[in-house]
C-alpha cells in the first residue's frame, strides 16, 4: 500500500513538473475577477478564460491558443443567464454569432467571415418565428430583406444597397408591405432611402 502511495505521489511530481500551463488570477478595475490559463514560459494565455463579477457571477468565458482569441467565446448577463456567443479563429472573429433572450430562446443569427459580417442576418420573436432578414455584406445592409408579423406572415419586403461611403445600407427599387393576413397594402419606389408611395390599400 505504502509503495502505490509512493508511485502514486512520484508521477504527480513528474506531471506537474511537465505540464507547461498554469492557472492565474486577478482582479482588474472593476472588482471582476478574471481567471485564465496560461504558459510557464512565457506567460501567453493557454486554454479556459473567465471572468467573474464581484459576486461570484460568470460574465465571461473563451478559450485561448498562443495568447490568442480561438473557439467559442461566451458572454453572460449581470445574473449568469448567457447573451451571446461568438466563435474565433486566430484571434479574429470568424462564423456563426448568436444572441439569446433571457428564457434561452435565439434572438439573433449572424456569420462573420474575416471579422466582417457576411450572409444573412436573422432576428427572431421571443417564441421563435422570424422577426427579420437582411443581407449583409461586410457590415453593411446589401441586398434583400424582409420583415415578418408575429404570425408568420410577411409585413415588408425589399432590397438595400449602401450609400455612396459605402457604410449604410438604404432602402433602393421596389418596396412592398402587407397586413397580418398577407394582403399588399403598400408598394413604393425608393432612392437611397428615400421611399416614394405609388400604391396604398
Amino acid at each position: 500500500m505504502l509503495r502505490k502511495s509512493a508511485i502514486l505521489l512520484l508521477f504527480c511530481q513528474l506531471f506537474c513538473a511537465q505540464n507547461p500551463v498554469e492557472t492565474t488570477e486577478a482582479k482588474n478595475d472593476r472588482g471582476q475577477t478574471e481567471r485564465w490559463q496560461r504558459r510557464k514560459d512565457n506567460f501567453a494565455k493557454e486554454g479556459l478564460y473567465q471572468r467573474f463579477s464581484p459576486e461570484g457571477i460568470l460574465l465571461e468565458e473563451a478559450s485561448y491558443r498562443g495568447d490568442s482569441l480561438e473557439g467559442e467565446r461566451k458572454y453572460f448577463s449581470q445574473t449568469g443567464i448567457l447573451e451571446s456567443i461568438e466563435r474565433y479563429q486566430n484571434n479574429q472573429i470568424q462564423g456563426k454569432f448568436q444572441a439569446f433572450y433571457e428564457g434561452g430562446q435565439v434572438k439573433i443569427e449572424q456569420n462573420y467571415v474575416k471579422g466582417a459580417l457576411n450572409g444573412w442576418s436573422v432576428r427572431y420573436y421571443p417564441g421563435g418565428k422570424i422577426q427579420e432578414k437582411v443581407m449583409l455584406k461586410d457590415n453593411v445592409e446589401n441586398g434583400p430583406f424582409s420583415e415578418y408579423h408575429e404570425n408568420g406572415t410577411l409585413k415588408t419586403e425589399g432590397t438595400y444597397a449602401p450609400n455612396a461611403e459605402g457604410d449604410e445600407g438604404l432602402e433602393q427599387g421596389e418596396l412592398k408591405e402587407y397586413d397580418e393576413k398577407g394582403v399588399l397594402i403598400r408598394m413604393a419606389d425608393c432612392k437611397d432611402g428615400m421611399c416614394l408611395t405609388r400604391f396604398k390599400k
